[in-house]
């Protein structure tokens, strides 16, 4: 017996994306830099960025961009300092987040 093909490009060729791979895939609505800034600044800046987020963007994806610490003297600060922020002080925004590839920031869906 014959198997039945299905032709090319219907939704059986089309993948379907979940979890951290949706997020991922999401174009971000904003995105919020902290290269350059002290630990100090890039607290405040993420805390008043995800207050803002939270009231127009809900169920969004945001990026922050963090930078990987290769400018830093000694070792990276803010990958860390934003990972706590969004783990502890402001998880209750946070859906679910996942670092971006390549790394240097992380990609966040608010609740």
């Amino acid at each position: 017996m014959r198997q039945r093909s299905v032709p090319s490009g219907t939704e059986a060729d089309v993948p379907i994306l979940s979890g951290i791979a949706l997020l991922l895939s999401e174009h971000p609505v904003d995105k919020l830099d902290l290269h350059g800034l002290t630990a100090d600044q890039a607290e405040r800046r993420v805390i008043a960025f995800m207050g803002r987020q939270i009231v127009t963007a809900s169920g969004r994806v945001i990026h922050i961009i963090t930078g990987k610490g290769t400018g830093s003297v000694g070792a990276s600060v803010l990958p860390g300092l934003v990972r706590d922020l969004l783990d502890y002080d402001l998880a209750d925004l946070v859906r679910e987040r996942a670092g971006l590839p390549g790394g240097g920031g992380v990609a966040v869906r608010l609740r």
